[in-house]
């Protein structure tokens, strides 16, 4: 295993984009795994004039689509023996009520079930590779929720706050789940804060005034782009020191009871798998 491959969600701006820019001093090949082919694209373009040793892949990956995950994973498992290190970047952040491809609400079934599908599929070729390493982009928003009991149907009534901060909650004890579960293996799991970048997301003309209210809520968690890459970038050159934390600026923050409430989080994986039509939890032949 002579090459070190990175692939990672939501490459093409905000906190992707830096994470991708600054890592590409340390892989071989990094795979994009992105909505937008033609931003997708553009960075490839950008990262091989800059880096002649790298070899770049741009992938389809629309995490709203639970399909389209399963169809760029499997190009992935096609094309290469394995990935070193998957980064599951990417999230959405809605002020207003939306569905899925699948019929979740928005934001759980991207920030959320569309990296819990695409990580159960790569799952054998992170555990097969050198390195045995996931990021779990989460956020502070947690704070705001708890997992509650309508998860995986679509809300009947919607707080973009609660909305989003439970999709975060949820990838928080994704992550525990899969400390708990394999780092016995050697899996180097970690999840970093932020996930949200300050950005008009889900902003319109409609909604301005609440729009700025639910900004102003969230705009401590709100920093750059590049700086929100900075807990990544440090975990990936340095994931020994930070298997199973929660890593805030660079550093291993204690997450709030609620974060670490292990009943809701074996509730959430029990729905979820039931939900997404899985056997078990993660799967790979030692």
């Amino acid at each position: 295993m002579s090459n070190r491959i990175l692939a990672i969600t939501g490459p093409t701006s905000g906190i992707g984009k830096s994470t991708v820019i600054e890592l590409a001093h340390d892989y071989d090949i990094i795979i994009l795994l992105c909505r937008n082919v033609e931003k997708g694209n553009d960075l490839k373009k950008l990262l091989e004039a800059e880096h002649q040793h790298i070899t770049v892949d741009v992938i389809k990956c629309n995490l709203s689509d639970l399909a389209n995950v399963m169809k760029a994973a499997t190009l992935v498992l096609e094309r290469y023996p394995y990935v070193d290190c998957l980064i599951n970047n990417a999230g959405v952040m809605s002020l207003t009520r939306q569905k899925t491809v699948d019929g979740y609400e928005l934001m759980f079934g991207t920030n959320y079930l569309g990296h819990f599908m695409l990580t159960h599929i790569l799952f054998g070729s992170i555990m097969n590779s050198h390195d045995k390493q996931i990021i779990i982009v989460s956020s502070g928003a947690y704070l705001f929720a708890h997992l509650g009991r309508r998860n995986f149907k679509y809300p009947l009534r919607f707080n973009p706050i609660k909305s989003y901060g439970r999709s975060k909650l949820a990838t928080l004890y994704f992550m525990q789940e899969l400390h708990e579960k394999f780092s016995k293996d050697g899996l180097h799991v970690t999840a970093v804060h932020p996930g949200a970048v300050s950005t008009n997301l889900g902003k319109t003309k409609y909604n301005q005034t609440f729009g700025n209210l639910v900004y102003k809520i969230f705009d401590p968690l709100f920093i750059s782009p590049k700086e929100g890459a900075k807990s990544t970038i440090k975990v990936s050159k340095n994931k020994n020191l930070y298997k199973g934390e929660y890593v805030q600026e660079g550093k291993i923050t204690k997450l709030k009871s609620h974060g670490l409430n292990y009943y809701d989080r074996k509730r959430l994986i029990r729905e979820t798998l039931a939900s997404l039509q899985l056997d078990q939890f993660m799967y790979w032949e030692k």
